[in-house]
C-alpha cells in the first residue's frame, strides 16, 4: 500500500468514470483529462481504466509501504527520496521510499499511476470519487491506500518528449452547435463563436464558469425542459455567460445549451487554470467523429510502441515544427 503524508491541494482517486448510471441520477465523474491518465496507466502496465490519483495544481507527498512501479503524468518537478526524477517516466519504488512533487508548471491536473492500479472497492463498477454524492473522499494525511498486483511491465519506460501532452492556458476548442440553438439569437451565436472567454475561479470538476461578452438569448429565453447534460455541454443561463460541464456534471439540467465541446478537446479545457483564455470554433458531427477516431488510433499506436509492438520516429517537416509518427511493426 501507499500512505499519504501530505494530500496536496485537491487529490482524489479517479478512473475513466462511472458509466451507465446517469438514468438513475448518478454522475459519471472520472478523470478530468482522460488522455494524460490513460498514458500514465500505459507506462506502468495497467489497463487504461485503472484507478489513479488525480491532483489539482500540487500533488501529494506519498510514502511507499510496498515495492511497486509508478509514473507521474504532468508538467511538474518530482523527487523520489529528495532526488529529482522525470515525469512521464516509470520508476521502481521500494518500501520506505518517499515521493514528493512541486506545483504544476503548466496545466491544472496531474496524475499518478501505480502498477496494478489503486485497489479500493469499486462502487457501481467504478473507483472514481464523486464528492457531491459522498462516493469516496478527498485524500487526507494518514490515508493508506492499497495497490493492485495485476499488471505487466511494458518494454518502454519513458514517453518520448514529443508524445507527452502539452498544456496551454490559452486554447481554441472545437464545438458542435446545439442542441438548443433556437434559444439563442443569430447575434448571440456569433458572439459565442467570435469572442475570447476567461476561466473564473468559480470553477471546479463539475463545471468551468467563463467571463466575457454576454451571449444573447432568443425570445425562448435561457430555460428549457430539463434534459440530459453530456460531457462538454455548454450551458448559458440568464446572465449570458457560458458554463462548460465536465467530469462531475449533473445528469440533467434546465439551462439552454448553445454547444458541446468535442471529446478530443475536453482535455484542453480541463487543463485550463483560472484566468486562462478560451475561444470556440464550430465543427460538424462528422468532423468530431473523425478527430476522435484519429486520436484513438494514435493512442493505440503509442500503447503498441510502449509494449514493443510499434516503432517511434520523429520527422522534421518544417522549421520548429515536428510531425510525430508511430508505426506498427508488421510481422
Amino acid at each position: 500500500m501507499i500512505e499519504i503524508l501530505d494530500p496536496g491541494i485537491f487529490s482524489t482517486i479517479q478512473d475513466l468514470g462511472r458509466w451507465g448510471y446517469q438514468k438513475y441520477g448518478v454522475s459519471v465523474s472520472g478523470v478530468m483529462d482522460e488522455v494524460s491518465a490513460r498514458l500514465a496507466n500505459m507506462l506502468v502496465g495497467n489497463d487504461e481504466n485503472a484507478a489513479v490519483i488525480e491532483f489539482y495544481m500540487k500533488g501529494p507527498k506519498i510514502k511507499f509501504h510496498t515495492v511497486t512501479y509508478f509514473v507521474v503524468g504532468g508538467d511538474v518537478i518530482i523527487r523520489l527520496n529528495n532526488k529529482e526524477i522525470t515525469p512521464w517516466t516509470r520508476y521502481k519504488a521500494r518500501t520506505g521510499d518517499v515521493l514528493t512533487m512541486e506545483f504544476l508548471r503548466s496545466g491544472a491536473y496531474g496524475y499518478i499511476a501505480f502498477s496494478g492500479g489503486i485497489y479500493i472497492e469499486p462502487i457501481l463498477g467504478s473507483r472514481s470519487t464523486y464528492l457531491r454524492a459522498k462516493i469516496g473522499k478527498k485524500l487526507e494525511t494518514g490515508d493508506k491506500i492499497p495497490i493492485g498486483t495485476d499488471y505487466k511491465i511494458p518494454i518502454v519506460e519513458s514517453l518520448p518528449e514529443s508524445l507527452r501532452p502539452k498544456y496551454s492556458n490559452q486554447v481554441e476548442v472545437r464545438v458542435i452547435l446545439g442542441p438548443n440553438e433556437d434559444h439563442f439569437t443569430e447575434n448571440g451565436i456569433k458572439t459565442f463563436l467570435s469572442s475570447w472567454y476567461t476561466l473564473t475561479s468559480e470553477s471546479d470538476r463539475m463545471g468551468y464558469r467563463l467571463e466575457g461578452p454576454k451571449i444573447e438569448h432568443s425570445k425562448l429565453g435561457p430555460d428549457i425542459i430539463t434534459d440530459a447534460v453530456p460531457l462538454g455541454s455548454i450551458q448559458v443561463p440568464g446572465n449570458g455567460l457560458p458554463i462548460i460541464m465536465l467530469a462531475d456534471r449533473q445528469t440533467t439540467g434546465g439551462y439552454a445549451k448553445i454547444g458541446v465541446v468535442i471529446r478530443v478537446d475536453i482535455p484542453k479545457v480541463a487543463q485550463l487554470r483560472p484566468g486562462g483564455k478560451i475561444k470556440f470554433k464550430q465543427v460538424s458531427v462528422d468532423e468530431a467523429h473523425e478527430l476522435l477516431l484519429k486520436r484513438e488510433r494514435i493512442l493505440s499506436l503509442i500503447k503498441k510502441m510502449i509494449y514493443g509492438k510499434a516503432i517511434y520516429t520523429k520527422i522534421k517537416v518544417k522549421k520548429k515544427d515536428f510531425k510525430i509518427f508511430v508505426e506498427e511493426i508488421k510481422d
